[in-house]
């Protein structure tokens, strides 16, 4: 969220002066965690059909930024942005009607709002499409068509397309070219966050020695998965520092202040899981 709101000042150039004075109040007072007044003057800016304010409302209601958490009423604001045609409204839209969030679910609805956002090349939303084919949700199944939208989504960088186009290649009898195209996949997976892809290239990585910096590579994956919620390779992360020499280490320690993705303590934290299961 803290990203979002200081991507929002760029919005100040398209806006009026009053209204540029005003909106850069409500960001200062949001990002000073003065929600209340700074929800009081997002609203109307939010009314007139600002998808900034609206996310902010969003936002706001979905995890209690100076309101009490109300799904129904931040799914009332996200239908306003998703109604004007905003892709990642959209796609947000469907998630609240595939998981019953606010609304009932309805498989169907949600198939409707990925498809809108889609049309846009939103990646996630094209993801999801794929996996709902895939498993019949909403939609007579059809596995070759799901995979049509899910290598669709990867090459629109979705990282759990990546990753899940990464597992099927080396369990499909991998080849070396495979295998290289399943380890491009995995990297660029990992970049984007996610986080069973970095607990995986932490496992193929820690016994690689044909790179001579496989172990602080594979340290450096593992932690970044620990840090996003893996709670089955904790040991392995452990395992994997205690191996590395001083230098490895001071090498670990640099790349990790590089790789680490700014956070703020408003933002949900990440759901322990298991990310190498099955």
């Amino acid at each position: 969220m803290r990203r979002t709101v200081f991507g929002l000042i760029c919005l100040l150039f398209s806006c009026l002066p009053v209204a540029a004075d005003d909106w850069l109040k409500t960001l200062m007072l949001f990002d000073a965690g003065r929600y209340e007044e700074a929800l009081e003057l997002a609203t109307p800016f939010a009314e007139d059909g600002n998808l900034f304010a609206l996310e902010m409302l969003y936002a706001s209601y979905t995890y209690g930024y100076g309101v009490p958490v109300d799904r129904v009423q931040a799914l009332a604001w996200l239908r306003k942005g998703a109604e004007l045609g905003d892709p990642g409204s959209q796609d947000a839209m469907g998630h609240h009607y595939f998981e019953g969030i606010g609304v009932a679910p309805d498989h169907v609805e949600a198939l409707r709002w990925f498809r809108l956002a889609a049309e846009q090349n939103h990646a996630a939303a094209t993801y999801s499409i794929g996996v709902m084919t895939l498993n019949g949700h909403g939609i007579k199944a059809d596995a070759a068509q799901g995979w049509q939208f899910i290598q669709r989504a990867a090459e629109l960088d979705n990282p759990d397309a990546l990753f899940l186009l990464a597992g099927t290649l080396m369990n499909n009898g991998a080849t070396a070219e495979s295998v290289d195209t399943a380890m491009h996949y995995l990297l660029r997976a990992a970049q984007l966050g996610q986080r069973q892809a970095s607990a995986m290239l932490g496992v193929l990585l820690e016994d690689f020695p044909e790179d001579p910096e496989h172990r602080v590579k594979s340290a450096f994956h593992y932690q970044l998965a620990v840090a996003a919620g893996c709670s089955d390779v904790k040991k392995e992360a452990a395992r994997a520092v205690a191996r590395l020499s001083p230098d490895e280490v001071e090498a670990l320690e640099y790349h990790l202040a590089l790789g680490k993705p700014e956070t703020d303590p408003r933002d949900p934290q990440s759901i322990p899981g298991q990310c190498l299961a099955g």
